[in-house]
């Protein structure tokens, strides 16, 4: 065994260096890619107001490569689809700004319903489009949050400081939550043995700190989480987040009482009956072939791992590329090819997931990842003051990756303990980024998150209503529900990229008359209930990859005595 004596980190390396080779980019073109000219814009506002409300408005320039253009020096007109709005006629760009203007308390809709901002160039047909906004005459009982939660700095693998993290989400991104996940036991090409002990001696209670000290409730809020993590070829990962940082301790994935995934999870319980605050467990990319999550070979727990990761810049774990999953993972050795790895599958055993994203990035760019931009050289000054990690690494190698995820939190306020029973209760939904794709399902009149997402029938026979309300940031291809692990039902509306604004949204009701049936994994383990959640798709617009969302699921049960 080539590793032993370094815990696997030279078997990692070896193969490292292998898909280095395979991938090499052209040096030509990275060389060109040292500066960028502007591709497209980003403009954020909240996702729920008032009538009348004044909001923020955050507007960013991209360039080919993901990077924010931080040159550009020239001006956007700025319209808006409701006609009583207040917002600036335009926004300008001075070329010092860094390629982001933030205008405070700077638009106020008038109108209830879907509204946007349109942003274009003078002198050119370009037209960019901000995330919708969904106006109400009241105030909601539930706002619609925006966070990247599974992240990773120089305290593991990844490059630069948790500091300039909570920074580029809260000021460059506009989000309302984020989260760093360092790994417990694997640096970059350092022994895990050599982590662990970095992360207990002085790494943990360091990022415990700087989460505490950017957790700003109402405005930004910050939790905080370590990744539990397998070596290579042991098992899947696991992130691990703490209601309150106070109380969170490190279980680290090499502890004789916590090594395994149903150790951690008895210890998990063990905590919550100790102390006044809760934990939640998230695994991700189960599809991975180096770090695979048997859902089939684990005894899981789904009141302590409520949610699985469906989508990150590894792609999607839903279902494999060869049964229609435009996002197949395709990073590190590939997608592993043996069931029981996949969300679908999860489900089909009975467990009750719901659905969320993440980034996994490793730099400090919480809510737009960049490595699955085309090979490009981070700028001397980001070797430098970032280090060298596994982001600055993907950046120059083409390592197969896809825009990272986001997470959308429906909570009352923005504060650590209604994002985190957002988590708990399974009040949250997936996207890709960089869209907020404003997403809803109802079954029977109940959202995921809603009376535990189930509902109830007094006979496997009675019919419900199955409804969806979608607002995207780009022209709607279709929207699906799937059903049972199977498209029960299908909405096409555009393939246009340039089609109008009226094809970003969608409202559509069907009604379900058939028995409940479940879902069977084998002759010991099936889902009892029905299990239905949405699919979003878009049309690609400004890049290659398609705007896409999952939300859900709703399960339905027959009667107890069925």
């Amino acid at each position: 065994m080539l590793g032993i004596g370094l815990d696997g980190t030279l078997d990692k390396f070896v193969e490292t260096a292998n898909i280095f080779a395979e991938r090499r980019p052209s040096v030509r073109a990275l060389w060109r890619s040292r500066t960028g000219s502007f591709d497209r814009v980003h403009a954020i506002l909240p996702s729920t107001t008032v009538v009348g409300e004044s909001l923020d408005l955050t507007v960013q320039v991209w360039d080919e490569y993901e990077r924010v253009h931080d040159v550009y020096d020239g001006r956007l007109r700025v319209d808006s689809t409701d006609s009583a709005a207040t917002y600036p006629e335009r926004v300008s760009f001075a070329g010092d700004d860094e390629g982001v203007v933030t205008s405070t308390d700077a638009v106020t809709f008038e109108t209830t319903g879907i509204q946007y901002l349109t942003f274009s160039r003078p002198g050119t047909d370009e037209r960019f489009v901000s995330n919708p906004v969904r106006v109400t005459a009241d105030d909601p009982d539930e706002h619609v949050y925006w966070g990247d939660i599974h992240l990773h700095s120089r305290l593991s693998d990844g490059t630069g400081s948790l500091e300039k993290g909570y920074r580029f989400g809260r000021d460059t991104m506009a989000l309302d939550v984020v989260a760093y996940t360092d790994h417990d036991t694997m640096g970059f090409f350092i022994p895990p043995t050599l982590q662990r002990a970095l992360m207990h001696a002085r790494n943990f209670d360091r990022s415990r700190r700087v989460a505490d000290r950017f957790d700003d409730p109402g405005s930004f809020v910050t939790l905080f989480g370590y990744e539990w993590t397998k070596q290579p070829n042991c098992g899947g990962h696991i992130n691990v987040y703490f209601e309150d940082p106070e109380d969170a301790v490190l279980f680290d994935s090499r502890g004789g009482t916590t090594n395994t995934y149903e150790k951690l999870w008895r210890r998990l319980h063990e905590f919550e009956a100790t102390h006044d605050s809760r934990a939640v467990t998230i695994p991700h990319h189960p599809t991975e072939a180096m770090y695979p999550f048997d859902f089939s070979a684990v005894d899981y727990d789904d009141e302590l791992a409520p949610l699985v990761e469906v989508y990150s810049q590894w792609g999607s774990g839903e279902l494999p590329g060869d049964e229609g999953n435009p996002f197949p993972l395709a990073m590190g050795r590939g997608e592993i090819d043996d069931a029981g790895h996949f969300v679908r599958d999860a489900l089909s055993m009975g467990y009750r997931v719901g659905l969320v994203a993440g980034a996994d990035y490793h730099g400090p760019h919480p809510g737009h990842s960049l490595i699955h931009a085309d090979p490009h050289l981070p700028s001397t000054r980001e070797w430098v003051r970032d280090g060298v990690g596994w982001s600055s690494i993907w950046r120059v190698w083409n390592e197969r990756s896809y825009p990272g995820g986001l997470s959308a939190f429906r909570a009352p306020e923005l504060t650590r303990e209604s994002i985190f029973e957002a988590l708990r209760s399974r009040r949250v939904y997936g996207t890709t980024q960089p869209h907020r794709i404003l997403a809803d399902l109802t079954v029977a009149g109940v959202s995921p998150g809603e009376h535990e997402s189930t509902v109830r029938l007094d006979d496997r026979t009675t019919p419900r209503e199955v409804s969806l309300d979608v607002a995207g940031t780009a022209p709607l291809e279709r929207v699906e529900v799937v059903k049972n692990g199977s498209v029960w039902r299908s909405h096409a509306i555009t393939s246009d990229p340039e089609a109008p604004l009226s094809t970003y949204t969608a409202s559509v009701s069907w009604t379900d008359d058939d028995p409940v049936e479940g879902m069977v994994w084998d002759e010991s383990r099936r889902a009892v209930a029905d299990v239905y959640y949405l699919r979003v798709w878009q049309v690609p617009r400004h890049c290659s990859f398609p705007g896409a969302a999952w939300v859900g699921p709703v399960w339905v049960e027959p009667p107890g005595d069925d």
